[in-house]
């Protein structure tokens, strides 16, 4: 049932509820305003009534003084007093009382009103009939039909009316309705169709709101959940990046870390064995998210099919270059820090391509911290002549106690709760503090410093260390 259905039918049931007891509050008031009036009519023919009786008794007196003169036979008397009217009644009981005037309803049972309702008034104990007759006049019935017409007439043409405006108040709403409707099923770019203006206008307008509010959840929601997605395989391609487990080398040991940051991308270290020698790889990639992971694991691919090869450092690198040239989109690059351990010789080989942070070496004779950093320009960045005339190579000798320290810039960049970075210098301080330790014991006193100055926060990129030491 619609809107403007039940509005309409709840008035007219309204409306009849009212007319009828205001149509029944009309016919008593109505009933007792004409039966006084007509028991003032009964009064005022009283009076008259009392002026016939006393002048039927005139007549009848006269006849008799004209029989007892003489004037008229006694046949002719009688035959005169029986023909002057003469009415009887049947007394029905009281019917109402008017002051001190008494009224008995009656039945004429002879007479001219034989048959028909009469009243008897009795004015102390002079009883006097009068004509009969209804004291309203007969009118009650009349008024009562005329009340339940103009009842019905009311109730139907409000009804109607009721409906008809209805119809045009609720149009709008229930066009609302279809919109909501539409709108809850998932059509969040479906807009309100009313126009005009009013509080239906207010409505439509907040719906609309409503719904772009919606939509814009919506997007958001999806955007991330798309992000959350692209995450995911970040995650997944970062965790098939990082080395499952760490080389073993004779007289030497590895300590290293990895913390991926809230949104990961594709930096990474790795361990290439090949003839004896050891390559220890740095990697920091320009990109983010999943465009990242994927350029770091391509790198990383490229890195190691070429290094295993055995070849010369610097051949395998500028091959590496221009395949990762070819592959990345334009503004795409990986720095490296490269250190090919040979320990026989007990030296580093190192080669730097574009990477930010230095080599870090801590002499064990000296106790000193020192920064090597060969040149080089970044993988990917040129198609070949530039980075193969700038990669350079640096040998290093490798004394008893001496570290290596290969580290991205995420360490660098963790800040403090003020929002202070670390800094090059800091690192370089945590590094000098920790680094006469055990390489595995070195890279925990490293992590666990970063972690304490960041108090528990996530890192705002990833990090990437590995400390390669030479036994004592």
């Amino acid at each position: 049932m619609s809107i403007a259905s039940r509005f309409g039918l709840i008035v007219a049931l309204t409306l009849l509820v009212v007319m009828s007891a205001a149509g029944y509050l009309l016919l008593d008031k109505s009933r007792q305003a004409l039966t006084q009036a007509g028991q003032q009519t009964l009064s005022d023919v009283a009076a008259l009534n009392a002026a016939e009786a006393a002048a039927k008794q005139e007549t009848v007196d006269a006849i008799l003084a004209e029989s007892k003169e003489g004037r008229m036979g006694l046949d002719e008397a009688i035959e005169r007093l029986a023909n002057l009217p003469a009415e009887t009644y049947e007394d029905q009981g009281l019917s109402a009382l008017h002051g001190d005037t008494g009224f008995h309803h009656i039945l004429y049972t002879k007479g001219p009103a034989a048959g028909e309702d009469g009243y008897l008034l009795f004015d102390g104990e002079t009883a006097t009939v009068l004509a009969p007759r209804a004291l309203d006049g007969g009118q009650s019935d009349s008024l009562f039909g005329l009340i339940l017409v103009v009842t019905a007439v009311i109730v139907v043409v409000g009804a109607g009316v009721v409906f008809v405006v209805s119809s045009q108040v609720t149009k709008p709403i229930e066009q609302l309705v279809g919109d909501v409707r539409t709108i809850s099923l998932g059509n969040l770019q479906h807009r309100t169709r009313v126009r005009g203006g009013g509080e239906v206008h207010h409505l439509a307008r907040q719906i609309d709101k409503m719904a772009a509010a919606l939509e814009g959840a919506q997007d958001d929601a999806i955007e991330l959940e798309k992000r959350e997605r692209e995450r995911e395989v970040a995650q997944r391609v970062r965790e098939s990046l990082l080395p499952q487990d760490k080389p073993e080398i004779s007289g030497y040991t590895i300590g290293d870390f990895h913390v991926d940051a809230a949104e990961p991308g594709g930096d990474f270290h790795d361990y290439i064995e090949y003839d004896g020698k050891l390559a220890l790889l740095v990697c920091e990639v320009s990109g983010r998210g999943v465009p990242g992971a994927l350029v770091g694991a391509t790198a990383r691919a490229y890195l190691r099919s070429e290094l295993a090869r055995g070849d010369d450092i610097e051949l395998a690198l500028q091959r590496v270059n221009r395949e990762l040239a070819g592959d990345v989109s334009r503004g795409m690059y990986v720095t490296l820090m490269c250190v090919v351990l040979d320990p026989v010789e007990n030296t580093a080989t190192m080669a730097c391509a574009g990477h930010k942070l230095p080599l870090i070496r801590f002499e064990a004779s000296s106790g000193q911290v020192r920064l090597l950093q060969p040149d080089g320009i970044a993988l990917g960045f040129d198609h070949g002549p530039i980075f193969d005339s700038r990669l350079e190579l640096l040998r290093v000798p490798l004394e008893p106690g001496d570290r290596l320290v290969l580290a991205n810039t995420g360490p660098v960049l963790v800040p403090n709760e003020e929002g202070v970075e670390l800094g090059e210098k800091g690192l370089y301080r945590v590094i000098s503090r920790n680094a006469p330790g055990a390489p595995d014991e070195a890279a925990e006193g490293i992590l666990t410093a970063l972690e304490t100055r960041i108090s528990g926060e996530e890192f705002p990129a990833d990090v990437s260390l590995i400390i390669l030491g030479r036994g004592v």
